[in-house]
């Protein structure tokens, strides 16, 4: 296992979503490479806000607008981003 793939695996489980079949983890996967350009310029612009979610919230945004959905994804981001940040 690589360490992208281990940080992935730690972002699962710091999101509780250690539950997720193959085919659902590479949508998550898909939607999180998405996004990430919008969440880091979004940090950009907002860089007081901890999460993406709340920095979504302050543009006035929605998690369908980058590319995410609301159930869990922005913490996912978050979450891997963080872990890929300590390799």
């Amino acid at each position: 296992m690589n360490a992208y793939d281990r940080a992935v695996q730690r972002a699962l489980a710091t999101t509780g979503q250690t539950h997720l079949t193959t085919r659902q983890l590479a949508a998550l996967l898909d939607r999180t490479e998405e996004a990430t350009s919008h969440a880091q310029h979004l940090q950009r612009l907002h860089p007081g806000h901890a999460t993406t979610r709340d920095r979504l919230h302050a543009a006035g945004m929605t998690c369908a607008q980058i590319g995410l959905h609301d159930d869990g994804d922005p913490e996912f981001l978050d979450a891997l981003l963080q872990e890929l940040a300590r390799t």
